[in-house]
């Protein structure tokens, strides 16, 4: 017997006590619940293609209870698994599903986009997410948005192939308005991000936002050359800027400055060893300073998390009031990469679940 998937069980005492949540920094792959990656697992086993360990389904099946390289193997088998259109159609699919039952009405999705000689091109790879995006946008009370990614592990080459990808459809009549910039993610260990400014340079030129992956790990003079170009939008997780947590004054003065918002994703952080708990987690610190941060998942598969977990485990450790939850969902609405015209039209929906939840508590 297959056991239950946490992963995708939301916490339903926060989900009806709060308004509607905006995740706004989430790997497709990465965001694949148990259930789904047991299903590609199975039907890969059955085609008598799979590729992968025996014990590949129970490191699957220990959900929460992954060690850090169980997760590091659940990568791996996601990267076997995810190799043909079908299966990106069915995990973008139901990825939105999940988030939706997890009360998200805003998702912005984050995938690199993936070729394989004789099987798919990335034009497909991309095609076929933002097809399923508008299928599930159709059926479903939520708004989704998708930034390309640029996987610094892969060559300034690569770069600049995805950059021109991104740039080909958001001048696309259909697809424009769900392409809402560039993510750079990938090894953080792997190549200086500083080789990529002009790139990045070129995708702010062209209108596209910039969410850069910064800071991961301990890198004061890479992290201090992306600030001071001024072309980052939103910086995802920024562990290691506030002097606090192992960064500098000039590097946290620089973000501040610029005001600049940071996505964080606290169980992924530590679970993979970058913050050694919750309560040494950078959120305390720019919340006190008064910082924009938005609280995100990250990989909520791989993790085994949810979007209404981390504002659970964030109000359990930082003692937050219904009221700063509440707050923290409003200010999510104004850093999405949404135009000021889709903002206002979500502002609004986010209140009118405010002021009904207030009603209920009276």
């Amino acid at each position: 017997m297959t056991p239950k998937d946490t992963s995708t069980s939301p916490d339903l005492s926060l989900k009806k006590s709060s308004p509607s949540h905006q995740e706004l920094h989430a790997h497709l792959t990465g965001s694949l619940s148990d259930a789904t990656v047991l299903k590609l697992l199975r039907a890969k086993q059955a085609e008598g293609g799979a590729k992968l360990p025996q014990s590949a389904e129970v490191t699957i099946q220990r959900g929460h209870k992954r060690t850090l390289e169980e997760c590091f193997e659940v990568f791996r088998i996601l990267h076997c698994l995810t190799d043909n259109l079908s299966a990106i159609k069915t995990i973008t699919r139901d990825v939105i599903q999940e988030f939706v039952a997890d009360n998200v009405h805003y998702l912005e999705l984050r995938t690199t986009p993936k070729s394989i000689d004789g099987v798919m091109t990335k034009n497909q790879y991309i095609d076929t997410v933002l097809e399923a995006m508008i299928d599930e946008m159709k059926m479903n009370n939520i708004t989704v948005r998708l930034l390309v990614s640029i996987d610094r592990s892969r060559g300034l080459d690569d770069a600049w192939d995805t950059l021109q990808l991104a740039k080909q459809y958001a001048a696309h009549d259909q697809f424009k308005s769900l392409i809402c910039g560039i993510d750079v993610s990938g090894n953080p260990r792997a190549g200086n991000l500083g080789d990529y400014i002009p790139v990045l340079q070129e995708a702010k030129q062209c209108g596209l936002n910039l969410s850069v992956h910064l800071a991961e790990v301990p890198n004061e003079k890479e992290t201090l050359e992306l600030l001071k170009t001024g072309l980052i939008d939103r910086i995802g997780h920024g562990t290691f800027i506030h002097p606090d947590t192992g960064g500098s004054q000039e590097l946290s003065q620089l973000v501040k400055s610029q005001a600049i918002p940071l996505e964080l994703c606290l169980s992924s952080n530590i679970k993979s060893g970058t913050v050694k708990s919750a309560e040494d987690h950078h959120f305390s610190f720019w919340r006190k300073d008064e910082h924009p941060v938005v609280i995100c998942t990250d990989d909520k598969g791989v993790f085994s998390t949810t979007l209404s977990e981390e504002y659970k485990i964030c109000a359990e450790t930082f003692h937050l009031k219904k009221a700063d939850l509440r707050e923290l969902c409003l200010a999510a609405v104004e850093l999405t990469f949404l135009s000021q015209e889709e903002k206002e039209r979500l502002r609004l929906s986010v209140h009118t679940e405010l002021d009904e939840l207030t009603r209920l508590e009276s």
